[in-house]
């Protein structure tokens, strides 16, 4: 079978709009490449997160009405922010190498990297985390999950109970016991995601310290840091859970939550904890904060 594949260049500011049309429109794939030669490398997720021209890439069945899909993409960006666009045809035995393009690693406080198997892992980073994109959610690619990850590179996390609620992929828990974490508790109502989470921990030589359960699991011990990189909903419903998991003095990191969600999360977590002011990038937010002693 053939493919269409369709690359638009654009700035980051327009990915998140250009994703989501893509995606409308049935892509079976999308990926992103560099279009400009800086590298994605530092310490503010979001300047560094994209490139300041990227290539995103995606496949469709020949089927699909591409002048349509790029009308509406006019549109929505703007033609003065397509910076280019091309159209190939692919054979299935390209669609493997082209879907690999898409990635690179990525590094958090020059201290953590996410690397896919494939490529090279940098030599100058003490903690590199080898993750292959899959079936699970998070690849470190996705703000909510890079949030997460920026955090969590510049914590001491050594000798920590660390939970990851809603663990996906497990690169959250994976990456807190790769930083020095004791024990992880990865938390999915997924089991397909908990499957994800175990392989990837055997991967990366760190399933040892990595429990994977589900959430009608009792955790038997109090944390120091617990992780929920889920929706609005779920972090209002689980909020008092949350707050009996943790110890006074624990941190707790809230993502997957919009930036017009920020108000309401605010006001049912201060409750409990003293929450920190948010971080934003694009429209997604990370809030973090600090059990008080309220019960």
């Amino acid at each position: 079978m053939n493919w269409l594949r369709l690359t638009i260049t654009v700035h980051p500011p327009y990915l998140d709009d250009l994703r989501d049309l893509l995606e409308k429109f049935g892509s079976e794939s999308v990926s992103y490449a560099p279009a400009s030669n800086e590298p994605l490398f530092g310490d503010d997720v979001a300047k560094d997160l994209y490139w300041d021209l990227t290539s995103v890439s995606a496949l469709f069945i020949p089927d699909i009405d591409l002048d349509i899909l790029m009308a509406c993409i006019r549109n929505r960006l703007g033609d003065k922010n397509i910076k280019g666009h091309s159209i190939e045809l692919i054979s299935d035995n390209s669609w493997g190498e082209s879907y690999k393009s898409g990635f690179q690693p990525i590094v958090f406080a020059n201290k953590l990297c996410i690397c896919p198997s494939w490529l090279n892992k940098p030599k100058d980073i003490a903690h590199v985390i080898e993750l292959d994109p899959g079936l699970a959610f998070g690849t470190g690619t996705h703000a909510t999950t890079a949030l997460c990850l920026e955090w969590l590179a510049n914590q001491q996390v050594e000798g920590l109970r660390v939970i990851d609620y809603g663990c996906g992929s497990g690169i959250l828990g994976i990456s807190a016991a790769s930083l020095g974490a004791r024990q992880v508790d990865s938390v999915d109502i997924d089991q397909q995601a908990l499957d994800a989470t175990n392989r990837n921990a055997i991967q990366n030589g760190l399933e040892s310290r990595i429990n994977t359960i589900s959430p009608d699991h009792t955790i038997p011990e109090m944390t120091d840091i617990l992780i929920a990189n889920i929706l609005l909903k779920p972090l209002l419903d689980l909020a008092q859970r949350f707050k009996s998991l943790l110890d006074v003095d624990g941190k707790i990191v809230l993502s997957g939550i919009l930036a017009s969600q920020v108000e309401e999360c605010l006001k049912t977590y201060n409750s409990w904890f003293d929450m920190m002011d948010p971080v934003y990038q694009n429209e997604w937010a990370m809030l973090s904060g600090i059990r008080n002693k309220v019960r």
